[in-house]
């Protein structure tokens, strides 16, 4: 995922070489659903969620990386859109200051979104929360009303 320019300055200087260091650990595929990086695939819809086929036609299960076997496409449900797996670098603590070896993980783009699902929600309701205060902050007191 790329680095919001907002948070650029809470990465070292060094990142790309971390980032390049952390793919080369994980043989450049995706360390949770071992989907190689750049491969191109499909994800699995309805009965064939939690899966993805490449394009050899090999069907995988998407939160483990077993090889399911072959099939043919017509024989596998999907949307039928094709995708480039680009790897990212996932900090398991959700801190880019903590560039630790053992805090960072290569991740495909669905691994790395599942693992942040819950860092996600909980900022989205704190942000929702926020916003809502500062209104009530600015609001004008209510007039009472003479006995």
């Amino acid at each position: 995922m790329p680095i919001k320019p907002e948070n650029k300055a809470r990465y070292p200087a060094n990142w790309k070489q971390i980032r390049a260091d952390i793919l080369k650990r994980a043989g450049d595929c995706c360390e949770r659903c071992k989907v190689p990086n750049k491969a191109r695939i499909t994800r699995g819809t309805g009965e064939d969620a939690d899966s993805y086929m490449d394009a050899d036609a090999n069907v995988y299960c998407a939160n483990t990386g077993e090889w399911f076997g072959q099939t043919h496409m017509s024989n596998f449900e999907c949307n039928g859109k094709w995708i480039n797996v680009v790897l990212t670098i996932a900090h398991l603590d959700h801190t880019p200051e903590n560039c630790h070896p053992d805090n960072l993980r290569a991740y495909c783009q669905r691994c790395h979104l599942t693992h942040d699902a819950a860092h996600h929600a909980e900022t989205a309701r704190a942000t929702r929360h926020a916003r809502k205060a500062i209104g009530d902050l600015f609001m004008e007191a209510p007039h009472a009303t003479p006995a």
